[in-house]
């Protein structure tokens, strides 16, 4: 498995995007072709070995934290 030394600026896109990849900016790209986006598992890998990137928050589906989930 590779081991990832730094966020680039698309590992940090998918970050903020919380991995989804419905209507990411690279879906287009990837749509139909033979090989799919592995960002998502760079991203996963990333975390864990050098930890998340510094200052930049996660998307929430919540659009209120405070706001009771039941």
């Amino acid at each position: 498995m590779n081991q990832f030394k730094r966020w680039t600026a698309s590992a940090i896109m998918c970050y903020k995007r919380g991995g989804v990849c419905s209507g990411c900016f690279y879906e287009d790209f990837f749509d139909g072709k033979k090989y799919k986006c592995k960002m998502k598992q760079s991203v996963i890998s990333l975390v864990q070995n050098i930890g998340a990137p510094p200052d930049v928050e996660t998307a929430s589906i919540y659009e209120d934290e405070d706001e009771e989930v039941f």
